[in-house]
């Protein structure tokens, strides 16, 4: 842990103009059922002291990455992990920020599935063609299976300079898949194999605190198939899956220092909640984050400027002093798969809400912070930051997300003081936001409604106009008989004369 000093002995407080991290990125109800337990084990995959190995690598807000061989003969493509997408994707074409690509045409195990694809996100994009080739993690499940890849031959925003990956590994379900859910994301064709169990766990680390003088990077390690009881501490508590696209779950309440946002729970989750690992950031609606703000400056006893708040600053202290006692703790609950009627609550202390960036300050052993609550449009975005003082657990046979809290702060790194605590009885209100298929076909009847009535409307023009259309076709008809008639008229005069 952090050693913290009181802000008033020595505090350097420094306000440096910075940019935004990068951001990427079936109903099923199981409320009022009890999950079934997954297997816990020591894995195999340790260092020579037993210790479990951190296979999951980065940088500070450019996100997690896990080595992988791909192809044949094996290219070794670093990927970053993103639980917020479901394609498998590499750079098959030169990029200024990278230092060599996947050729599909040096793999001699490679197969065209002549498709493009093209896959959106909240910041970036990609497009690329589908193919198929055969994948193993360097430290993962031991086996090589075939696997659909997308080659990236064009991006924008996508990649970042220096964050060490080529391609994204999306962990989502195959609703997510781009261009359709055919697409089987990596871990379903590892689950098809019967290589790995339907679930996996993630455990985020943070920043190292080993050399103050390199420079920041995270780490954290990802477990297959299973729960490796060394990475938590205390219970392990599940929120249900609601909707198997995203990792999505159910807020039910957000609270600053103790005292709740008081808002309704249906606006945290507007129009979703997901856990993902491939964003940065905690992200949540324009008024959810203006009530968190306005509880924030309430502690603010060392003048913070509104620009840290909204992402424009930076600031920084000696490594040793950050004044976190200043900064109070934030708390999300999470829907219990108990039942609709409890809770449980993460503990979110400023060591997660206050990001370290790869930036350092203009004097030696500065180490530099940024605000890691955004606004988004609409919904919230568990990203990393959270994620980094929790052991989560993407339980997807039986469709629930467990946490628990970290033994990060071995070896160097960062223990947040995270807990989770619960579960806690609540009000058995609705807070998740559902697009029922009722108040679709609901709509759908308003519309036959509204094109009915404006039919009806229209109804006497149309026999207007076809009265119209009557009349004068009798008139045309009329006058070729006339004219026939003075015809005949006119040759019995002719044949008189004669």
């Amino acid at each position: 842990m952090r050693k913290i000093h009181s802000a008033s002995c020595s505090l350097l407080l420094l306000l440096i103009v910075g940019s935004m991290g990068p951001t990427w990125q079936e109903k099923v109800k199981n409320k009022g059922s009890y999950s079934v337990p997954l297997r816990r084990t020591k894995r195999d995959l340790r260092d020579s002291r037993g210790n479990p190995t951190e296979n999951l690598k980065g940088r500070p807000g450019q996100g997690y990455y896990i080595s992988t061989d791909l192809g044949s003969p094996p290219l070794r493509i670093n990927v970053l992990v993103d639980t917020g997408s479901s394609n498998f994707a590499v750079a098959a074409s030169p990029h200024p920020y990278l230092p060599f690509y996947f050729h599909t045409d040096k793999s001699t195990s490679y197969q065209d599935q002549n498709r493009r694809v093209a896959v959106p996100y909240t910041q970036g994009n990609w497009e690329g063609e589908l193919g198929s080739d055969l994948l193993r993690f360097v430290e993962g499940p031991n086996a090589t299976v075939r696997v659909n890849v997308a080659a990236i031959q064009s991006s924008e925003n996508f990649y970042i300079n220096g964050s060490m990956w080529e391609g994204i590994l999306g962990l989502g379900y195959a609703r997510l898949s781009k261009p359709d859910s055919s697409v089987l994301p990596v871990f379903d064709q590892f689950v098809n194999a019967g290589v790995v169990k339907d679930s996996f766990s993630m455990q985020l680390c943070g920043s190292s605190e080993i050399d103050l003088s390199s420079e920041p990077t995270v780490a954290g390690t990802m477990v297959f198939g299973e729960v490796d009881n060394e990475l938590y501490e205390g219970d392990l508590l599940f929120t249900p899956v609601v909707k198997k696209w995203y990792y999505e779950v159910v807020i039910t309440d957000i609270a600053v220092g103790g005292e709740s946002l008081a808002l309704d729970c249906k606006k945290y989750n507007y129009d979703k909640t997901i856990v993902d690992s491939g964003t940065t950031n905690l992200r949540v609606s324009e008024e959810v984050f203006d009530a968190i703000l306005d509880r924030l400056k309430k502690f603010d006893k060392l003048g913070v400027p509104d620009e840290f708040w909204i992402g424009r600053q930076m600031m920084c202290w000696n490594y040793d002093k950050t004044p976190w006692e200043e900064f109070p703790d934030m708390s999300i609950s999470l829907l219990s798969t108990i039942s609709n009627s409890k809770e449980f609550r993460l503990k979110i202390p400023p060591q997660l809400y206050l990001r370290e960036t790869i930036e350092r300050g203009p004097l030696p052993g500065q180490h530099c912070y940024k605000f890691a609550i955004t606004k988004a449009d609409k919904g919230t975005v568990i990203g990393a930051v959270i994620m980094e003082g929790f052991y989560v657990v993407f339980d997807r046979e039986n469709v629930q997300v467990g946490f628990a809290a970290t033994t990060c702060g071995a070896e160097g790194r960062l223990n947040p003081s995270s807990e989770v605590s619960g579960p806690f009885s609540r009000d058995a209100v609705d807070c998740e936001y559902i697009e029922t298929e009722s108040s679709d076909t609901a709509l759908l009847t308003v519309a036959y409604v509204m094109a009915g009535v404006c039919g009806l409307c229209l109804l006497p023009i149309f026999v207007l106009l076809a009265q119209a259309s009557c009349k004068r076709k009798k008139q045309h008809e009329r006058l070729p008989q006339s004219e026939t008639a003075h015809e005949a008229s006119d040759t019995a005069n002719l044949r008189d004369d004669f």
